[in-house]
């Protein structure tokens, strides 16, 4: 039974990565990862390595045919034949001493290409899940979230840019260890064997702190670290400033921030503690092993069977198999980086792969007074949220005639947002169907439907592209730009602005400019009108005009509807008074259709929206003086 204090619960046990299968997936998948990459560039990576790696175990036999050789020298001098065989072996020390560095380098070069590469990859392969999934449904996942978080982490800590550099730091170690290995063979056949045994106890130490930290990534460790960070960004961030000290939250948060990183610490502590018996094991084993052998070729050669020559070989052979052991910074890299290949498989795991064309011919825009007029039909179309048993949705039928704007009300969680979510094709119904033109669903109509939504995103970049993202191909004409700006309102504004279309919208940057609410409003509304421009046919509005006034709202909203004529729009609003000119309103209630006509049929037959618009006109006529035209308004 869980004690609980208030924090938030964390496993006893978090999951081991113990079987040889496990690693062997996270092999294939950073493999795989580098194949994607760049398959020649891995081909000759592997070589290079190879070489640098077996080049050392050349050098201490060349170095032992040197000793070996060095009496004929002395005894003949350098110049005569006998000192040839010296010469030689000094020759092949030299030549694989710069042979070992020439490759070293060559690998080192090509590590980097490969990070490079590797990076490129993996960031497309996220953005394939966070922008080339149709819809929202798979960031909406919770374990795709963690994978997603953890990934940034890594990114972020430099893994990425660090994985071939460790691969080719670990595989040349390994390597030159083996052949010291192999070397140790030609002493005794047990010689190799307990340095090997010792050493493997110095990795399996390694392996098992690495999986630690690892296991607290696939637990609740990043769940925990996320909850840290974002009471820490309640601290120290500009958005919730004003709240935490006019509510005095400063103590709450630094407390809540201590409890969630205490509960991180204690799961990595607990962690940590199965390790200790194996370390001390460890630096006996170090110790004993090492003593068995040096000591076996201390009592061969003074008993005569060793040569000076072997001697040194085998000296150095034992001393070489420290790289069988601890690698340090590039083994724990390496260790992150094949947890990362996994999560990055795991992350795209089962969705479709993008492909994303820099070089794709864009659409060219529709030309002016040409708007496209698109038909839309919903035929029962039912739609429940992961983790809810109520539909939001349940049966909604309707039918919205080419070149029509419809006003979508209801009170708040009937289902307004959550419709527009399906238009706008973020989410697919349950059960029934929606159909642009009879034919294509809304993922399928790209670029047919456009919208702006409540939070619609102020992005700080220059005008142009505040813009111009509602149809690219239009950045490169300012007479189209110019047209939707002034169509929304705001025609004016870039030539207001201190470097017209080119100026940042963010103080944050040099020579940028801030915008009021209302001009982000119609920065917001020109995208949309530039989205219309290129082609889009289908233009939903989500209640996007909420911190305005009535009287605001009401403007834009006629001015919107003037300007869009002809093309088929959706406008979603709370204020009734802002959607009355519409062609048509419906009311959503219990995720369906229960009233459907004009404002005036609608007052007249005296239902629900006749209601809910005479509460809304009570409210504002009983407002104080400062609000009597958002009354003459309703």
């Amino acid at each position: 039974m869980t004690r609980s204090n208030g924090r938030v619960p964390v496993r006893r046990r978090a999951p081991r990565l113990r079987t040889f299968a496990a690693r062997a997936a996270r092999w294939r998948a950073l493999l795989g990862l580098l194949a994607a990459a760049g398959r020649g560039t891995l081909a000759a990576f592997a070589l290079l390595v190879l070489a640098a790696g077996l080049l050392p175990t050349a050098v201490i036999l060349a170095t032992g045919a040197f000793v070996q050789a060095l009496p004929a020298v002395a005894g003949h001098g350098p110049g005569g034949a006998a000192a040839r065989p010296a010469l030689l072996a000094f020759a092949a020390v030299v030549l694989a001493l710069v042979g070992r560095a020439v490759f070293a380098t060559g690998a080192a070069h090509l590590s980097r290409v490969l990070d490079d590469a590797l990076a490129l990859e993996v960031h497309r392969r996220v953005a394939g899940v966070t922008l080339g999934t149709p819809g929202l449904e798979p960031l909406d996942d919770p374990d795709r979230s963690d994978q997603l978080h953890a990934v940034h982490e890594a990114d972020r800590r430099g893994v990425l840019r660090r994985t071939a550099a460790s691969l080719s730091t670990v595989a040349t170690t390994r390597v030159r260890g083996a052949g010291a290995f192999v070397v140790l063979l030609g002493f005794a056949w047990w010689a190799p064997l307990p340095l090997a045994a010792a050493w493997y106890l110095t990795n399996r130490l390694f392996f098992k702190a690495a999986e630690n930290g690892i296991s607290f990534d696939n637990s609740d460790g990043p769940v925990l670290l996320r909850r840290a960070e974002y009471v820490r960004s309640l601290a120290t961030g500009a958005p919730a400033a004003k709240e935490v000290r006019v509510f005095g939250l400063g103590e709450w948060i630094v407390g809540r921030y201590g409890d969630a990183w205490l509960d991180a610490l204690r799961l990595m502590w607990r962690s940590r503690r199965a390790g200790r018996g194996l370390a001390t094991a460890t630096a006996v084993a170090l110790v004993v092993s090492h003593g068995v052998v040096l000591g076996a070729l201390a009592l061969a050669a003074s008993r005569g069977r060793l040569s000076a020559a072997a001697l040194v070989v085998f000296v150095q052979a034992v001393v070489a198999t420290v790289d069988l052991g601890l690698i340090a910074d590039p083994q724990y890299f390496l260790a992150q980086s094949l947890a990362l290949a996994e999560r990055v498989e795991r992350l795209t795991g089962g969705l479709p792969t993008p492909v994303f064309d820099d070089e794709a011919p864009a659409s060219a825009p529709r030309p002016a007074g040409a708007p496209a007029r698109v038909a839309l039909r919903l035929d029962g179309v039912r739609f429940t949220y992961r983790g809810r048993e109520a539909p939001t949705l349940d049966g909604l039928t309707l039918d919205v005639p080419a070149g029509q704007s419809l006003a979508i009300v209801g009170e708040n969680g009937a289902g307004k947002s959550t419709l527009v979510k399906l238009l706008c094709g973020f989410y697919a119904p349950q059960d029934g169907r929606i159909t642009l033109d009879g034919a294509a669903s809304p993922a399928e109509a790209l670029g047919r439907v456009a919208g702006i939504f409540q939070d619609f995103v102020r992005y700080p970049l220059s005008l142009r592209e505040n813009v111009a993202f509602g149809h690219l191909p239009l950045a490169g004409d300012p007479a189209a730009l110019q047209g939707a700006l002034d169509d929304a309102g705001g025609g004016d504004l870039s030539r207001r602005l201190p470097h017209g279309w080119d100026t940042v919208l963010s103080r944050e940057y040099e020579g940028g400019a801030e915008l009021s609410g209302g001009q982000w409003q119609r920065v917001a509304l020109a995208r949309a009108l530039a989205a219309v421009r290129g082609g889009a046919g289908l233009l939903v509005l989500d209640e996007p005009t909420a911190s305005l006034d009535v009287r605001a709202e009401t403007e834009l909203f006629e001015r919107f509807l003037e300007v869009t004529r002809g093309v088929t729009s959706i406008l979603v609003s709370h204020r009734l008074s802002s959607v009355r000119r519409a062609d048509r309103i419906v009311v959503i209630e219990g995720g369906r259709v229960v009233e459907d006509g004009t404002h005036d049929g609608l007052m007249a037959a005296g239902g629900r929206y006749a209601a809910m618009f005479r509460l809304q006109a009570e409210r504002f006529a009983a407002a104080p003086a400062g609000a009597g035209e958002e009354g003459a308004h309703a």
